[in-house]
C-alpha cells in the first residue's frame, strides 16, 4: 500500500521520475544509429500513470515532440484500452494528427507492468532520418507525398516481433540501416525505463502511480499558474505575417487574442489563414505545445514538465486553418511556421510585460537541410545538416548567437557531418552586423558553406526563411539580417526548395540575425567595445546604429568622445 506523500518523500519521487526520464534519453542517444537522434538530439522522452496522464519528461527534449506527447498516449489507449495490453507490447505511431505534426517524428511506447499489473507507460519519440515519400517534399500538395503513416499499431505483441510491420517499415525508407536502428533504440529506451519505474515502485513500495501522478500534476500546475498571476490581467491582440503565402499570393497571418486572468491564460487564434497546399500546416498538437512552451521559457524555465503544466493555458485555433488543418493537409515542413507561433505570443505579451519577453528571433523558421545519395563506396546516405541564425534580444541580455531557438536542437558537428556524408564543410563562421542593432542586440547570423565532393549527384532539400521580411525588433531595436540560400553563384532562393548537386557544387547559407531590443543608442558603451574588438559589428554599424565614437584606428570606442557625442555635445577631431 502507498504511503503517504509527504513533502520529502514527494520530492525525491518527484525527483526519481525525472531522472527515470533522463535514463531514457541517455539510452537513446548512446545506441541511436542516426546523427539527427544521437548528435542533434531531435527527440523526446516522457513516462505516464496507467490512465496515459503524463507523469515526466526528459530534461533535454524539444518543445514541438514534448508538447505533443500529453495527448499521444491518450490518442493510443484510445485504440488499445489498457486491459487489451500485454506485458511486452510495444506500440508505435507516426500520424502528424496524433503526435508531433509530421511523419518522420515516431513514437514508441511501451507499457509498464508491476506485479501483473499496468503501472504505466514509457514512451520515446525520435525524428527519423526518412519515412519514405518524396526526399525533401518541400513543394507538397498533401500529407501522402511525405511518406508512410504509421496508425497506432502493436509493434511488439506480448514479447514477440510483429514481424509484418517491420518488414513494412523496412521496405519503405531508404537507409534502413539507420531507420531501423533507431526504432531498436526507441524500444530499448523505453525498457530501460520501464525497469527504472519498476526499480522504484519496489524500493518506495508503490502499488500505482496515480497517487505521485496527481501530485505531481497539481504541483506543476499551481506553479505555472502563479507565475502567469504574475503578468498583469487584460486582454490584449497582435498578428505577425509570415513570408509564406498561400494560394492567392497573400502573406499567411498568424492572429492571436491573448487573455490573462488570475492566473490563466486563454489564446484565441481566429483571424489565422486557412490552410494551404504546401509543407508548411501545424497540426493543432503542435501549435498547443509551441503555444505552452513561451509561457514556460519566460516564467518558470525550471519547472519539470508534466500533464498539469499545460492545464493553465487553454487555445482556440479554428479548424482548417494552418494552425490546425485537416486531414490530409502537408506538413512536413511544419516549423517553417510553427515556430512563428512563438513570435506572435511574445508579440503579444509585449504590449502587457515586455520586461518578460524576447525581440524576434532569426532562429526561426527552423533552417534545416537534407541531403541524400550515394557515398564514394556507393552506399546510400541521407542525413540532416542543421545549422541556426541569432536569437532575438532580451529586455536585459543579448540574443544567444547560432542556437536552434525554440526547437532546442543541437547544431550539426562538422565533423561528422563530413563523415557521414560525401560532402565538405568550407565555411562556418558569424556574419557581422547581422545581429539587430539595440539597447541588448540580437544573436548574430552565420554563413555555413557546404561542397559536394562526389561525383555522384546528391539531392538536396534546402529549408529556411527570413528571405524578404527580416527578424523585426522590439521597443526601438533594429531587426536582424535577412536569410539567404543559395547554390554556387545562381540567385537567391526566393522559398525553401530543392537542388541537385554535382561534384565542387556549393551551398551557400546565410542564417538571419535576431531583432534588437531597446535604441541602439542606449547600449552600454562598454558592450559595444566589446563587439567591436569581437568583430561581432564593424566600426561604421558602432558609430551609425550605437551613437559612440571611435579611437583614432577605429578598432575601440572611445568612451570620453562618447559621452559627449551622446549628450548632444560635439568635441573637435584630435
Amino acid at each position: 500500500m502507498n504511503a503517504p506523500l509527504d513533502g520529502l518523500r514527494f520530492q525525491v519521487l518527484w525527483s526519481r521520475l525525472v531522472s527515470v526520464a533522463d535514463e531514457i534519453a541517455t539510452t537513446l542517444v548512446k545506441t541511436a544509429f542516426s546523427l539527427i537522434v544521437r548528435d542533434n538530439h531531435d527527440y523526446a522522452c516522457a513516462l505516464y500513470d496507467s490512465r496515459g496522464v503524463m507523469l515526466a519528461q526528459s530534461t533535454q527534449c524539444t518543445p514541438g515532440q514534448a508538447g505533443s506527447t500529453p495527448s499521444v498516449m491518450s490518442d493510443m489507449l484510445s485504440v488499445f484500452p489498457p486491459e487489451s495490453l500485454e506485458d511486452g507490447d510495444v506500440l508505435i505511431c507516426n500520424d502528424p494528427w496524433i503526435g508531433a505534426g509530421h511523419s518522420p517524428d515516431v513514437f514508441i511506447a511501451t507499457p509498464i507492468f508491476h506485479r501483473g499489473t499496468l503501472a504505466g507507460f514509457a514512451c520515446t519519440c525520435a525524428h527519423h532520418v526518412d519515412m519514405g515519400g518524396r526526399l525533401g517534399a518541400t513543394d507538397a500538395r498533401d500529407v501522402y507525398e511525405e511518406g508512410i503513416i504509421i496508425p497506432v499499431s502493436k509493434l511488439i505483441r506480448a514479447g514477440s516481433p510483429n514481424d509484418e510491420l517491420f518488414r513494412l517499415i523496412t521496405r519503405n525508407v531508404r537507409t534502413a540501416e539507420k531507420v531501423m536502428g533507431d526504432l531498436r533504440a526507441q524500444i530499448a529506451a523505453n525498457h530501460v525505463g520501464a525497469a527504472g519505474i519498476r526499480r522504484m515502485m519496489d524500493e518506495f513500495d508503490l502499488d500505482s502511480l496515480t497517487e505521485l501522478s496527481q501530485a505531481v500534476s497539481a504541483r506543476s500546475e499551481e506553479a505555472l499558474r502563479k507565475a502567469i498571476a504574475t503578468l498583469p490581467d487584460g486582454t490584449v491582440t497582435h498578428e505577425v505575417f509570415h513570408e509564406i503565402t498561400d494560394d492567392k499570393g497573400e502573406r499567411l497571418r498568424l492572429a492571436l487574442r491573448l487573455e490573462l486572468s488570475g492566473g490563466s491564460a486563454k489564446l484565441d487564434f481566429t483571424g489565422t489563414s486557412p490552410q494551404v497546399a504546401k509543407p508548411i500546416n501545424a497540426v493543432l498538437n503542435i501549435t498547443r505545445a509551441y503555444c505552452v512552451f513561451p509561457f514556460i521559457a519566460t516564467l518558470c524555465p525550471d519547472l519539470p514538465m508534466n500533464a498539469g503544466a499545460f492545464r493553465p493555458i487553454k487555445i482556440h485555433v479554428p479548424e482548417g486553418t494552418v494552425l490546425n488543418p485537416t486531414y490530409p493537409a502537408p506538413g512536413m515542413y511544419r516549423s517553417l511556421l510553427s515556430y512563428f507561433t512563438v513570435e506572435v505570443i511574445m508579440g503579444a505579451l509585449q504590449k502587457l510585460a515586455p520586461e518578460k519577453v524576447m525581440a524576434p528571433s532569426g532562429t526561426y523558421p527552423l533552417w534545416i537541410q537534407k541531403f541524400a545519395g550515394l557515398r564514394g563506396d556507393d552506399r546510400e546516405f541521407v542525413t540532416h545538416f542543421n545549422a541556426q541564425g541569432g536569437q532575438g534580444a532580451f529586455f536585459d541580455r543579448d540574443g544567444n548567437t547560432a542556437v536552434v531557438f525554440p526547437g532546442n536542437i543541437a547544431s550539426t558537428s562538422v565533423e561528422l557531418f563530413e563523415h557521414e556524408t560525401p560532402m565538405m564543410v568550407r565555411r562556418r563562421a558569424l556574419i557581422p552586423d547581422s545581429g539587430g542593432a539595440g539597447r541588448h542586440r540580437g544573436g548574430l547570423g552565420q554563413e555555413t558553406i557546404l561542397q559536394s565532393r562526389t561525383s555522384h549527384s546528391i539531392r538536396a532539400a534546402l529549408s529556411g526563411g527570413r528571405f524578404h521580411h527580416p527578424a523585426p525588433g522590439m521597443e526601438g531595436g533594429s531587426g536582424g539580417a535577412r536569410g539567404e540560400i543559395r547554390v554556387n553563384d545562381g540567385a537567391p532562393f526566393e522559398r525553401s526548395d530543392r537542388a541537385d548537386l554535382a561534384l565542387g557544387d556549393r551551398v551557400i547559407l546565410r542564417q538571419p540575425g535576431g531583432g534588437g531590443f531597446g535604441p541602439a543608442e542606449e547600449r552600454d558603451p562598454a558592450a559595444v567595445d566589446a563587439d567591436l574588438r569581437d568583430g561581432y559589428i564593424s566600426s561604421e554599424l558602432a558609430e551609425s546604429a550605437y551613437r559612440v565614437a571611435l579611437t583614432a584606428d577605429r578598432k575601440a570606442v572611445d568612451h570620453a568622445a562618447t559621452r559627449s557625442l551622446r549628450a548632444g555635445l560635439a568635441i573637435p577631431a584630435s
